[in-house]
């Protein structure tokens, strides 16, 4: 168990966690983070154990869309930086380590419509990785399913682009 924070602790970077012996790695990409760290899992991350873990995966690794972190996506509306200074070093990282992305991040409409266009260099920069990148489904904005919404025997599936 590990995370990456920024020194004054408002960012996080990554978070990651072992769940086996053996597998594949797989990274989700959320909005933003809230309050899990190194020790302490949320909601999310729980539910992100479980689907590692049934879809053979060993570890997994979270990134975000936005690094600044707050239980209230609508914080991002008002943080003077919503990304910390190693947001773009980290996430190209987290993609080099993971063998299957998954966007999670789930409905734009909860953002502040000037953040929407960072939900589509996310994506951008995970599909032209070259690595495979799997979701949950859609919501009805198109975006790729949040965990927490999803029943445990969701299966992912290859990404596909709503239109």
């Amino acid at each position: 168990m590990s995370a990456v924070f920024s020194p004054c602790l408002k960012y996080r970077y990554r978070l990651d966690r072992d769940v086996s012996n053996e597998g594949k790695v797989i990274a989700f990409f959320g909005v933003n983070p809230s309050y899990a760290d190194a020790m302490k899992d949320d909601n999310t991350i729980r539910r992100m154990k479980g689907f590692t873990l049934s879809h053979s995966g060993k570890r997994l690794i979270v990134g975000n869309v936005f690094s600044y972190r707050s239980t209230d996506v609508r914080a991002l509306a008002i943080a003077d930086n919503c990304f910390g200074e190693l947001h773009h070093y980290h996430l190209k990282e987290i993609i080099s380590e993971a063998d299957l992305l998954v966007p999670c991040w789930g409905s734009r409409n909860k953002l502040p419509r000037d953040l929407h266009s960072h939900l589509e260099s996310t994506m951008i920069l995970l599909i032209d990785s070259g690595k495979p990148v799997y979701t949950f489904g859609h919501t009805a904005s198109g975006d790729p399913k949040h965990p927490l919404m999803l029943a445990g025997s969701t299966m992912l599936a290859p990404w596909k682009v709503c239109t």
